[in-house]
């Protein structure tokens, strides 16, 4: 084995094409891992993890360009360096090369005169500057950044809220705006349902779900999932809120958050009674969501919000007989359900779902002493947010890039003493291309050489058929390898337990 780190000094490079140069080189033949990333501090913590903290990569600053890799022989490691390099020294396209980027917000605005929204994603430290300039010209929001502070998160919304402007986010990744999905959304059809929501994967559930259940959705708006704390006081929420009042297309509204701050939640509840539409108001987790006769339809995961919304019952679910045939060949020795998840809410909902029935390690465990610390490796029943800040420095998300939950399905399938895995896949702008096709691949290899077949697979496609992606393709591709597809996130939990405690 051949690994190695190497630092090129003062080359800046957009942190996104990175781990796209990064995965691309990765898959060359005897290359076993490439990390093409920044010398920042929390991508050396990334490194240490891996033993590739070297003094020279020690030394390297936020502006110096690292580059690790890790090869079966120097012929592989040397046409992966040589690879990493041309993809550098690449341009873009001759239609992006002739259309220049601006350099700044205010050539970006002096080029469209008329817009009146701006997408911000820059290292959590740079975007202060460019939100608060954003809202001095009277620009709606959408941060994609992360780590800026509380303080400067309330400050700049507060800004936002005088100004009766939207600051969505920070680490806003997920919205759907007059029909347009922007950053990790998908393609659903429009209609008279507008969400507020502190959560990502919380919005693509419930709208791909009122999508796949016959509704529509006016607009989704993504809040930034710290905004319900007492130090931020909701103000986004409650700007979502009126600003979807104010919209005639809108006649239903869905709250999506975890409870909060109870003095932060009774305002965003007052705002909600007080904006003359229907309310579902989904605080995930929250075992005192029973009806307070006060108009607003409470209810505890995000399933029931999307049926609430829809006015329907939340249909029962269907075990088919090949599932009870399945488990029921399984080995006595498989006791365990692992989750291994891209999507942070549909973990947690899990979670929230089983927590009577079983004891769940996880990093974002519903009770403390549960909790697991990277690599969230449990010995019991275990479900991983992959897409956690642990392990997504200085990698993809796993909704981009299924590499390391690739990785980890491969040991979970390989232990005996696991009876279920179960998994999501979101699929939509932003994500992965076809990510079926590589799931699919990993499962076949997996239960290759395994008397009893291995752990059963149970699958929740987070999509809708408009998707690049195509829903129906991407749940074809996973039940020709044997996997067994739910339509909602809570199906799937559910099917798991009865699956590991033989209770189908």
């Amino acid at each position: 084995m051949h690994a190695q780190a190497i630092v090129r000094k003062n080359q800046y490079q957009d942190s996104v094409r990175l781990m796209q140069i990064s995965r691309q080189a990765g898959e060359l033949p005897g290359v076993v891992k490439v990390l093409a990333l920044l010398g920042t501090d929390s991508n050396k913590k990334v490194l240490a993890d891996l033993g590739l903290l070297e003094d020279t990569v020690a030394a390297a600053t936020a502006n110096d360009l690292v580059i690790c890799i890790e090869a079966e022989n120097e012929e592989a490691f040397a046409a992966a360096l040589a690879d990493v390099d041309a993809r550098l020294r690449s341009r873009a396209t001759a239609d992006d090369a002739a259309e220049a980027r601006p350099r700044s917000l205010e050539e970006a605005v002096s080029r469209l005169p008329g817009a009146n929204f701006a997408m911000i994603s820059l290292p959590g430290s740079m975007a202060k500057l460019d939100v608060a300039e954003a809202l001095e010209r009277g620009l709606h929001v959408m941060l994609f950044s992360d780590n800026i502070s509380l303080a400067d998160e309330a400050e700049l919304k507060a800004r936002a809220a005088e100004k009766g402007l939207l600051l969505m986010g920070p680490d806003c990744g997920t919205a759907i705006v007059g029909g347009v999905a922007l950053a990790l959304a998908n393609v659903v059809r429009r209609g008279d349902i507008g969400l507020a929501a502190a959560s990502g994967t919380g919005i693509q559930e419930v709208t791909c779900l009122i999508d796949r259940f016959g509704g529509g959705v006016s607009h989704a708006i993504g809040v930034g999932g710290r905004d319900l704390r007492r130090e931020i006081g909701g103000t986004m929420m409650l700007q979502a809120i009126r600003t979807l009042a104010r919209d005639p297309a809108t006649r239903k509204l869905v709250i999506l958050s975890k409870p909060g701050a109870p003095e932060v939640r009774e305002k965003v509840m007052a705002e909600a009674r007080a904006s003359g539409l229907e309310v579902v108001a989904c605080l995930l987790g929250d075992d005192g969501a029973a009806a307070g006769g006060d108009g607003i339809t409470r209810v505890a995961t995000l399933e029931e919000a999307a049926f609430a919304a829809l006015g329907r019952e939340v249909p029962e679910p269907h075990l088919p007989e090949e599932l009870r045939a399945r488990a029921a060949a399984l080995s006595p020795d498989r006791r365990y359900l692992r989750g291994l998840y891209s999507g942070g809410t549909l973990c947690y909902e899990t979670l929230f779902l089983l927590k009577d029935a079983m004891d769940i390690q996880s990093n974002v465990a519903v009770r403390p002493e549960l909790k697991l610390a990277y690599p969230v490796k449990g010995a019991a029943h275990c479900c991983v947010d992959l897409g956690e800040d642990e392990f997504t420095q200085g990698r993809p998300h796993p909704i981009i890039d299924l590499g390391l939950r690739l990785e980890r399905l491969a040991e979970e399938m390989a232990d005996p003493t696991v009876k279920a895995v179960l998994l999501d896949l979101v699929i939509g702008y932003g994500a992965h291309r076809n990510p079926a096709a590589e799931l699919a691949e990993a499962l076949d290899a997996a239960r290759r050489g395994q008397a009893d077949g291995g752990p059963v697979a149970l699958v929740h496609v987070c999509g809708t058929q408009a998707d690049p992606q195509q829903l129906q393709t991407q749940e074809t591709l996973l039940a020709e390898a044997g996997a067994f597809l739910f339509p909602t996130n809570a199906q799937a939990a559910r099917a798991a337990l009865a699956v590991v405690s033989g209770t189908l």
